[in-house]
């Protein structure tokens, strides 16, 4: 039965975005058997949760998103359970609290719950794609997105990274489509219901918490780009995406000379529909990206490198809650550039660092500097995780992390130390408050770094201060320098800028690309903020003059695009003939990273803007992911 709003039972838990208290009782594996109905948009089955008891309790709570339908609770040794659904939170959803028999209620005990159930078509975790919205155009498809706390709109589940376990599924689909989970899939398919409908097997040995619980469903072929690698994705998009990610074994080799042997086994990349809301998710097996990365020459690949890097950081050590997120983002991102690093060298490292500044400095621009989701440790009683999601956990968090390992001597002790941080906290899980003692430890009776410098660290301020990081690192300019010489030298215009040729660009690396338009969005800021009309009009006029010279509007790369579009949509007037290229580029991906700046610029716009990006967004909302529209809707004031 769905979730009545009249019922109510007392919760009491130690996680500010989950109703299921692990500390009484936790979920050790769980086991799905789901079929996929493509024609309702439902998931229809069962989960078998094997718990234990921790505390003597006589109640087992889990997290749903109060769309759930739940038709039968038992224990899978036989008996049914009664069950109940408590107060309904806008936010969070829907406990659910099942009753547990009077001879297992002791701390100790073990037991195998089973819940029947029925997800619900607009489940926030599950997105149902038409035929039409595919590449193919032939079959549907879909796929899955359980970070932060949707897990619960996919199973009724310990919805927290605080616990974590394995588990095991059985999918049915419709024939020929396959299934994919962020586990290990079993080489044999077991036909039922004559040709119509296959089941896929899987299981994952290594504990994880619910978010990397992952599911996609399609017309999916397979490349092999790797000895533990393959790329999946719709035939019309797996042999650029084999192409695209070829580099995947180095990446983990890297990573793997710094933190140890990758834990996971295999290692694939699922290529998926442009709607997809993010970069890349790091589903443990089996990564999610986007098809924003197929740039055609490899160079948005360390998208890639930052999912590999999650391996470890996230996935194989997990921050206890989503107040430690940074510990999951911001380690990643500096395995990730020491990835980089090892691959390209240390300018390019220092090249993607000033990068990650620069965009920190957007979102906190963004929220205000005193914003308390500015902190590297926020406050997250009662907040939806998705509202504080920004760059500063992987931003703030890599530049604590740098400041660590200048002051400790670096990398020669902090490469040792990030091995010694995976195998402490293996398989498990962390909190901020938890790592400081482990790492102070480390530093002074194992590296040997002296008491005195340790005591400098400003802790409090580190985690608790809003805004800007308190410590400026120092980053190598020598490939930023000629990014920046070249944008003031075209944004001089003149003699000298006349003679930069179309080919001035094409020896640079992406990223060298991006911190020349950087360059460009900062001179743009500054001059709408002098309000100068005619200072403005200048640069308008700059801008038209190095589109026609390089083409920026139509660009294959997502991160120059994105750029491009930006400063056309904040020039003064707005460049609103560039404004067909900004609705091609709104409806052909739907990542978030770009719709939200793009569709907040429109609406802050001078012009029509805000006319045609509410509209626009009217329009083709319905195509984006539900944690996008949401997200969208919100920053064009369309959910006041």
């Amino acid at each position: 039965m769905s979730a009545p709003a009249s019922s109510k039972v007392a919760i009491s838990t130690h996680d500010p975005n989950s109703f299921a208290n692990n500390r009484h009782a936790r979920v050790t594996h769980s086991h799905l058997n789901i079929a996929v109905n493509f024609n309702e948009s439902v998931l229809r089955g069962s989960v078998e949760h094997s718990v234990e008891l921790l505390q003597p309790t006589g109640e087992l709570v889990l997290d749903t998103d109060g769309k759930l339908k739940v038709s039968k609770v038992e224990l899978v040794s036989g008996g049914a359970l009664s069950f109940a659904f408590g107060a309904s939170d806008s936010t969070f959803g829907v406990p659910l609290v099942v009753s547990l028999p009077a001879d297992a209620q002791a701390a100790g005990s073990k037991l195998v719950v089973r819940v029947s159930y029925e997800t619900s078509p607009d489940a926030g975790a599950i997105q149902w794609l038409p035929k039409e919205q595919t590449k193919g155009g032939k079959h549907p498809y879909l796929f899955t997105q359980c970070q932060a706390i949707h897990a619960r709109s996919l199973l009724p589940c310990q919805d927290t990274p605080s616990n974590k376990f394995t588990y095991s599924a059985r999918v049915e689909v419709d024939a020929p489509l396959r299934a994919l989970m962020s586990a290990q899939s079993s080489e044999e398919v077991a036909e039922t219901k004559g040709a119509a409908r296959v089941q896929y097997d899987f299981k994952q040995p290594e504990p994880i918490p619910s978010y990397l619980l992952a599911l996609a469903v399609g017309a999916l072929e397979s490349r092999r780009v790797g000895p533990r690698s393959h790329v999946w994705s719709e035939a019309e998009m797996v042999e650029a995406g084999a192409f695209e990610f070829a580099k995947t074994e180095e990446f983990i080799k890297a990573g793997e000379d710094v933190c140890g042997p990758y834990p996971w086994g295999i290692y694939d990349i699922l290529l998926l529909p442009p709607s997809f809301p993010y970069g890349g998710m790091e589903n443990p097996c089996l990564t999610f990206v986007t098809p924003t990365l197929l740039a055609g020459d490899r160079s948005l690949a360390n998208v890639v490198a930052h999912e590999i890097a999650h391996s470890w950081f996230g996935n194989f050590v997990t921050s206890e809650t989503w107040e430690s997120f940074w510990m999951n983002e911001g380690f990643t991102v500096f395995l990730e550039r020491k990835i980089v690093k090892a691959l390209q060298g240390k300018a390019h490292q220092d090249l993607h660092a000033q990068i990650g500044l620069n965009d920190l400095e957007k979102s906190i621009d963004r929220f205000g500097a005193d914003h308390p989701f500015t902190c590297l440790c926020p406050r997250l009683q009662g907040v939806d995780p998705d509202d504080a999601f920004s760059s500063v956990p992987y931003e703030k968090g890599f530049n604590f992390l740098t400041y660590l390992e200048n002051l400790v001597g670096g990398e020669e002790v902090m490469n040792p130390f990030l091995r010694a941080h995976c195998q402490r906290f293996a398989h498990s899980t962390v909190n901020s408050e938890q790592w400081k003692p482990f790492f102070l430890d480390y530093m002074l009776n194992v590296a040997k770094v002296p008491q005195d410098k340790l005591n400098q660290i400003d802790w409090d301020t580190w985690y608790h201060k809003p805004g800007m990081p308190v410590v400026s690192n120092q980053f190598d300019q020598s490939l930023i320098q000629g990014s920046n010489d070249l944008a003031n030298l075209l944004l001089a215009g003149g003699e000298a800028a006349g003679k930069v040729g179309k080919d001035a660009l094409a020896s640079w690396d992406s990223a060298q690309i991006v911190i020349f338009l950087e360059r460009l969005i900062s001179a743009q800021k500054d001059a709408n903020a002098s309000g100068d009309a005619e200072k403005q009009a200048a640069l308008r006029e700059r801008l038209q003059a190095i589109d026609a010279l390089f083409n920026f509007t139509a660009s294959r790369n997502s991160e120059l695009r994105f750029r491009w579009l930006t400063l056309a949509i904040r020039a003064v007037p707005a460049l609103e003939d560039r404004y067909p290229a900004v609705e091609a580029f709104l409806r052909e991906q739907g990542r978030m990273k770009y719709i939200r700046p793009l569709f907040r610029d429109l609406y802050e716009s001078d012009g029509k803007g805000r006319t045609f990006g509410v509209e626009l967004f009217k329009t083709i909302g319905k195509q984006y992911h539900s944690i996008a529209q949401k997200m969208v809707a919100r920053d064009l004031h369309l959910d006041e």
